[in-house]
């Protein structure tokens, strides 16, 4: 069957804010002295190794899955699920309450930010606003919005595409980490302590 206009509009709707304040924010963070084309960008992230491109891969993977929900083929009536409405709307609040969390990541961490693993000349070790207590809140909101969009789509694919990214996100945090200690040593370690990896520690 068809996908519920409702959801679907509301789905759309909630993703297009989305990906534009989290656009608006990085096109902040770039060098206008020395910008990265899209070949660039992408060999940075690809620099990570197997997680990396399959990072790449997933996000195109991601768009053709959200296209085929939208557009809703007969031969793919099958991946549509029934959901009582309340779960339904329970996930795009969900989504609603990451857009704010997002941006308040991005406003935190300005110029700060990478969308790659790598650390900048004047890379300094942010710990205020949501770093207070958590290590990876961007990665929180964007498993917020993903955990959300399951919800509100009941759908096959999106639903195994959010479940694939999990162990992909956990290797990335990882070596992020990784890179965080090399570069600021038991500053970091002493705040990995103190802070929860994607939720507050109690």
């Amino acid at each position: 069957m068809a996908a519920n206009p409702v959801y679907l509009v509301s789905f759309l709707l909630l993703f297009v804010v989305f990906w534009m304040v989290r656009i608006f924010y990085v096109r902040k963070t770039r060098d206008p002295d020395a910008p990265r084309s899209r070949k660039e960008r992408r060999e940075a992230m690809k620099k990570e190794g197997v997680t990396g491109t399959l990072l790449i891969i997933l996000m195109y993977v991601e768009l053709i899955l959200i296209l085929l929900y939208i557009w809703g083929p007969m031969w793919m009536s099958w991946a549509d699920l029934v959901f009582p409405y309340w779960i339904h709307w329970l996930g795009a609040g969900l989504m609603v309450i990451s857009i704010p969390i997002m941006s308040w990541v991005h406003q935190t961490l300005g110029k700060h930010y990478s969308y790659a693993l790598e650390t900048k000349t004047e890379q300094k070790l942010v710990t205020s606003g949501p770093y207070s207590r958590v290590r990876h809140p961007l990665y929180s909101s964007h498993n917020l919005f993903n955990l959300g969009m399951i919800l509100l789509t009941a759908n096959i694919p999106l639903i195994i595409f959010a479940i694939i990214g999990v162990p992909l996100t956990y290797t990335r945090m990882k070596d992020e980490e990784r890179m965080m200690i090399q570069q600021f040593g038991s500053e970091y370690e002493e705040y990995m302590e103190r802070t929860g990896r994607i939720f507050p520690k109690l």
